[in-house]
């Protein structure tokens, strides 16, 4: 039986419809949150998963440090421990690196949310660009938040929200913020505040303050949502569930958000490095876009206070925060 061969023009829409279609499959499989299956290993042994993505491996102390490297990514695990290092910038795990005689083992967990978007960056699909940024100044009205003497946190993170919307403009960035007065804000309105205005990140901003060492706490710390499946390193802040919320749709690129946020802050102000943190917040939890909640100094500490207080101080601090936004937006946007 003879089949008359279709026209060129119908063989190149064909194909750009299939490609459409691959390209819708792929951004559904990249926004769903990678969730435990019952076939799947809970840990992976370290140097099969090195050798399997080129990285080379050695232990800078016996049993106790070991580093992965590959093509300018530098990651370093101490046995036993949450605590890691990434390119030296510091990072929580979702579970310890387990050292068992003679092999150690990462959390599946920790591979699919933490180095696989190093790895592999998460992109945005279609050529959508990162354009409109939704502030949220921590605390406000009732809420004054930490208080040190008679400094309010809701008066500093309005400040600061102000002057990083400014430098954001400039940028070329459209900016929003959650408050623009001393106003109380619901948390759970907060993100929703976003998702109306039609935002594509979400960055909710405060400072900290220690209850103990106060001479001795500083620094700067960026928290991302928690995964399902893992504790939280702040204190509380699981609530009654740790199942898969709604901002875990952007797990990916949550944390990418947040490492690029907390390097541009340790990068810029010099400040003690903290690390990218993980919590379930009530404003991360809801929040439909990419999200992240800075703590961008410690109040309570006697000098890194008194730089807070210090408009040209938050200046720098806001400029940190865009070089972050930046940096994540060209990793997103690459093709």
């Amino acid at each position: 039986m003879y089949c008359r061969p279709l026209p060129r023009c119908r063989t190149r829409v064909g194909v750009w419809l299939l490609a459409v279609a691959l390209q819708a499959a792929t951004a559904r499989a990249a926004s769903r949150p990678v969730t435990a299956h019952p076939t799947r290993p809970a840990t992976v042994r370290v140097r099969d998963f090195a050798r399997a993505h080129g990285f080379h491996v050695k232990w800078l102390e016996p049993d106790k440090r070991l580093q992965l490297s590959r093509n300018g990514l530098t990651l370093v695990l101490n046995a036993n421990s949450r605590e890691a290092t990434v390119n030296g910038l510091h990072v929580w795990l979702l579970k310890p690196f387990e050292y068992r005689n003679p092999a150690g083992y990462l959390s599946q967990l920790d591979v699919d949310h933490v180095v696989y978007p190093l790895l592999y960056p998460p992109r945005n699909v279609g050529g959508r660009k990162v354009r409109h940024i939704c502030l949220d100044p921590g605390h406000g009205g009732k809420d004054p938040g930490y208080r040190v003497g008679a400094h309010e946190e809701q008066r500093y993170t309005l400040a600061l929200a102000y002057e990083l919307k400014s430098q954001l403009a400039q940028a070329g960035f459209k900016v929003s913020l959650t408050r623009t007065g001393d106003e109380f804000v619901d948390l759970a309105e907060r993100p929703q505040a976003a998702r109306r205005v039609g935002a594509d990140l979400f960055l909710s901003l405060h400072f900290n303050a220690a209850a103990d060492n106060r001479q001795e706490v500083r620094g700067t710390e960026v928290y991302c949502l928690t995964p399902a499946g893992a504790a939280s390193t702040a204190a509380g802040s699981d609530g009654p569930t740790s199942g898969v919320l709604p901002g875990n749709r952007h797990d990916a690129k949550n944390f990418r958000l947040a490492f690029e946020l907390q390097k541009a802050l340790h990068d810029r102000l010099q400040a003690e490095d903290r690390g990218v943190r993980w919590a379930r917040f009530a404003v991360l939890r809801d929040a439909t876009m990419p999200a992240a909640l800075i703590e961008a100094g410690f109040l309570s500490h006697p000098d890194e206070g008194k730089r807070i207080l210090d408009t040209a101080y938050r200046r720098r601090i806001a400029a940190a925060i865009v070089e972050g936004v930046q940096a994540y937006k060209r990793v997103v946007e690459r093709r």
